[in-house]
């Protein structure tokens, strides 16, 4: 099959068709995006590398009518485009599994040290995530980077008419029993009064700048304990973010906390509720202290409470740059954490690449990147493929699934 390509477009050749598919079906036919850019349609190249598999496999489930593809113009081309239902349903064909629990992982994306890339982290694992199972992001940090990167505008009490109403967050969703019958300073609200569904895998629980109230609330308020099924005291300061991730943990895969950059007790409450923790580290002078220091703060927990437990703890090096201070920092932390258990050091290591930057200016996800089209992007797909990649690696290496291809390997994809 010929393929014209348009001189301003770079282009898989597999990814451009004609009218009708090698086996004569025709394809739906689309000429805009998606609304969401976390609802994107999604490449061939893009469908291969997620799923594992060939075109040629692919253009089976096509003819099976097991998955539906759309076209896309691009200038002079019409390219094959999927949706992210599109994704699940030849995982579920394939028996590719992501978790190892039926209820979801519940990942904190934690460090003390602001700067170091929590949200960037939350913003393309959640997205990421969001292609093999169902993602709920709760962002607990005042300064809603998560919230904004999203696509959601972050209202402010000091910007917005005074009858009008902030956006809830998860406070919100909190049940504040008070000792002595105290009214609540919080309203409960229902769980679908507070998500905003950012596409129909990708929900996130806003921040606002009033979210910092919520330590303060934390520890002054006369909060009541509970009883728990076992005839334990379940401490009211340690399960007020967990007792609202039990309610929900059945409708997701996965459910990822934004934490602010302290140990104050929202965070703590959010690694109490959490099975998993990834640790940006930005590779700088003090990235060793603050590892330290991450590192006695999550033992401190375990020691605290018996409910302080991991499945993994990973560390990721974000921020590489070929300077000395940077390799000499690497070099350290690959010998400190060489064969421990305890907490792993990621073999990915993330540079300083200025896709991110566009990422978060464009709020779209690194992988959407990635399958642009045309003149005025060809310069930032090849670094948006890597780091595509590298989120790839981090997402199995966290839980702790064997990996097997990367997205955007030019090496065919092994299929069962």
């Amino acid at each position: 099959m010929e393929v014209t390509v348009d001189q301003n477009s770079v282009v898989n050749p597999n990814d451009a068709i004609k009218t009708k598919t090698q086996n004569g079906k025709s394809q739906q036919h689309t000429d805009s995006p998606p609304a969401s850019t976390y609802d994107p349609l999604i490449s061939r190249k893009l469908m291969e590398g997620i799923c594992g598999l060939s075109t040629n496999t692919l253009v089976k489930y096509e003819a099976d009518g097991i998955i539906h593809p759309q076209k896309v113009k691009y200038g002079g081309l019409e390219v094959v485009t999927y949706r992210v239902s599109d994704v699940q349903e030849v995982l579920k064909r394939r028996n590719a599994k992501f978790q190892k629990r039926d209820a979801a992982e519940v990942i904190a994306i934690f460090s003390q040290k602001g700067g170091v890339g929590k949200s960037a982290f939350t913003q393309h694992l959640g997205s990421m995530l969001s292609l093999v199972g169902r993602v709920l992001v709760i962002d607990l940090d005042s300064q809603s980077d998560a919230t904004s990167l999203f696509g959601i505008n972050v209202k402010y009490s000091d910007l917005v008419a005074e009858d009008a109403e902030l956006d809830p967050t998860i406070a919100e969703l909190m049940t504040w029993r008070l000792k002595d019958s105290q009214e609540s300073p919080y309203r409960k609200l229902p769980f679908e009064r507070v998500v905003k569904k950012i596409s129909p895998t990708l929900h996130v629980v806003p921040a606002d700048l009033d979210l910092g109230e919520i330590n303060y609330s934390l520890n002054r308020l006369p909060l009541e304990d509970s009883i728990g099924p076992d005839g334990n005291v379940k401490p009211a300061i340690l399960y007020m973010v967990k007792d609202v991730i039990d309610e929900i943990r059945h409708l997701y895969d996965y459910i990822l906390f934004d934490c602010p950059p302290n140990i104050e007790t929202c965070n703590v409450n959010a690694l109490f509720a959490a099975n998993r923790v990834l640790i940006p580290l930005e590779l700088e002078a003090k990235c060793l202290k603050t590892m330290r220091r991450n590192e006695d703060f999550l033992f401190r927990l375990k020691d605290l409470h018996p409910g302080f437990h991991w499945d993994k703890v990973l560390v990721v090096a974000n921020k590489f740059k070929r300077e000395n201070i940077k390799i000499k920092a690497l070099a350290k932390l690959q010998d400190i954490y060489f064969e421990r258990t305890d907490i792993c050091l990621s073999e990915a290591v993330i540079p300083n690449g200025a896709i991110i930057d566009r990422c978060s200016e464009s709020k779209e996800p690194v992988f959407v990147a990635a399958t642009r089209f045309g003149k005025e992007t060809r310069a930032a797909v090849p670094q948006a493929k890597e780091f595509t990649d590298l989120f790839w690696v981090i997402m199995h290496e966290l839980l702790d699934l064997p990996i097997e291809h990367l997205v955007f390997s030019e090496s065919q994809p092994l299929e069962n």
